[in-house]
């Protein structure tokens, strides 16, 4: 299977803005066994990222479109996708729920224009975004699946972590695909990536994804294999370096909330609190 990337923002074709998200979801998509045989960067600008959409979806399998879907006029992705596919958006109340409810954890305001990150483009899934505002989409075209995603980069590995790819597993054929959470307290996620980068990129399977979390840093291992023992024993091989890296500051090795490991460790210590 084939993928295409487009890139979009008008500050991505300057000398002074790099598109990392690129690299990165490629990285991801090559692990899964889809080549990513072209990728685009294109300005804000409507009728001209409508046609590159067009062209991409006519040609490749999957089409993964970064940036664009923010609130303010000049983030035109959901507008030129629909145009794309010749497709009506939908107000979705649930959406400006989400959007809201994000503003209120980081206590500010949200303005009327943020209503324009409500709207879904008729047939698509919403993905919800826990790291920012602008909600992901999920839309199945003619011949191919278009996958609208947040720029920054934060918030778009997120996504694609939490909400693209248990929707790609079931799409790409079979494989052992295997996971490993670790969850790392008292330590920031730039501090982490310091410690641990120079042992998890010698590896290009397993795939390794930090992700900062309320509370805590999360630390995602996948490996894809033929078999689940091989994909067992590359997470094995990595997992125990990085847990020699970080010692007493992984407090949960298989994906376990702080408050699960508190309780496991009072049940078996017949307490309470």
């Amino acid at each position: 299977m084939n993928a295409e990337i487009l890139a979009v923002g008008s500050e991505l074709l300057t000398p002074s803005k790099t598109d990392t998200n690129s690299l990165w979801l490629t990285s991801q998509l090559n692990i899964l066994g889809v080549e990513v045989v072209a990728k685009s960067i294109i300005g804000d600008d409507r009728q001209r990222l409508s046609e590159a959409v067009r062209a991409a979806s006519s040609r490749s399998r999957f089409v993964f479109i970064t940036g664009g879907l923010g609130p303010t006029e000049d983030d035109v992705t959901r507008d030129a996708v629909a145009i794309a596919l010749d497709r009506g958006q939908d107000f979705r109340q649930e959406l400006l729920d989400q959007v809201a409810a994000r503003f209120r954890r980081i206590n500010r305001p949200m303005a009327d224009i943020n209503r324009r990150q409500a709207m879904l483009i008729e047939g698509a899934e919403a993905m919800e975004n826990d790291r920012g505002t602008a909600p992901g989409q999920w839309i199945q075209a003619e011949n191919s699946q278009i996958v609208l995603l947040p720029g920054p980069p934060r918030e778009m590995r997120a996504m694609f972590e939490l909400q693209c790819l248990p929707r790609l597993l079931k799409l790409l054929p079979e494989a052992a695909i295997r996971t490993r959470l670790y969850r790392v307290a008292g330590m920031g996620e730039s501090d982490l990536d310091a410690l641990i980068a120079p042992v998890y990129t010698q590896y290009e399977n397993p795939v390794t994804t930090i992700l900062a979390a309320p509370g805590d840093v999360q630390i995602h291992l996948r490996a894809r294999c033929q078999t689940a023992e091989e994909a067992e024993t590359l997470l094995a091989e990595l997992g125990s370096r990085i847990e020699a890296l970080l010692g007493i500051r992984i407090y949960s090795a298989d994906g376990a909330s702080l408050e699960e490991v508190v309780g496991r460790l009072l049940i078996s210590r017949s307490e309470t609190i």
